[in-house]
C-alpha cells in the first residue's frame, strides 16, 4: 500500500484549486490531477505492508494529537521542478507552520521503522504533473483565488494513493486524527 499523511481541503478551497487550474489549462499543457484528490501533504511515507496500516495510523494520532488545528491559506500558483516538465502548484500557508508538525511525522516514522520521505517540506496543492510552465504563462493566466477563504483544518488523514480500475489515479483517506 501506497500512504500518505495529509490536510484534506474543505469545498470551497477546493473549489478555489479548481478555478485556478481550469485557468491554467489554457495556458499551461500538462496532466491535471483530478480536483478531489486535491489536498496538502504533510508526510509521504510510501509502500507499507498492510499489517503495518495501525503503526502508520498509530504516528499521526500521536503527532495530530499536539498540534494546533492550523489555519491554512491559498497563496498564489507556482512550481517544483523544471519549466519544461514541473509540477504545477498552489502554495499554501499556515499559522502555526505545518513544518513542525511535518517533522515529528518524520521522526514518527523514523522510530517505527516506517519508510518515509524526508522532505524538503513546501505545503502545497498539486495543480498538475508534466506541466510546460513559463513564468508570462503564469502570469497570463492570472490564476484566480476568488472564493479561496482561509480555512481551520480540523483534523489530517492516512492515505492510501493507488490507481483504479480505469488506471485513474486516486487518494482515498483510509483512517483520521484530530488536531488539538
Amino acid at each position: 500500500m501506497r500512504l500518505f499523511y495529509a490536510v484534506p481541503l474543505p469545498q470551497d478551497a477546493a473549489r478555489a484549486a479548481a478555478q485556478c487550474a481550469r485557468a491554467a489549462q489554457a495556458e499551461i499543457p500538462g496532466r491535471y490531477t483530478l480536483p478531489e484528490n486535491y489536498h496538502i501533504t504533510l508526510a509521504f511515507i510510501g509502500d507499507v505492508q498492510h499489517e503495518r496500516l495501525q503503526d502508520a495510523h498509530d504516528v499521526l494520532l500521536r503527532c495530530a494529537a499536539a498540534f494546533p488545528r492550523p489555519r491554512i491559506a491559498l497563496e498564489r500558483a507556482d512550481f517544483f521542478g523544471r519549466a519544461e516538465n514541473g509540477i504545477l502548484i498552489l502554495r499554501a500557508a499556515a499559522f502555526p507552520s505545518l513544518e513542525p508538525l511535518h517533522d515529528a511525522l518524520i521522526r514518527g516514522l523514523a522510530m517505527a521503522g516506517l519508510p518515509h520521505d524526508p522532505g524538503p517540506f513546501a505545503p502545497h496543492i498539486t495543480l498538475a504533473r508534466h506541466a510546460r510552465i513559463t513564468q508570462q504563462a503564469l502570469d497570463r493566466a492570472a490564476l484566480p483565488l476568488a472564493g479561496a477563504q482561509p480555512f481551520t483544518a480540523d483534523c489530517a488523514h492516512l492515505y492510501l494513493s493507488a490507481r483504479d480500475e480505469k488506471d485513474i489515479l486516486r487518494y482515498t483517506p483510509l483512517r483520521s486524527a484530530a488536531f488539538l
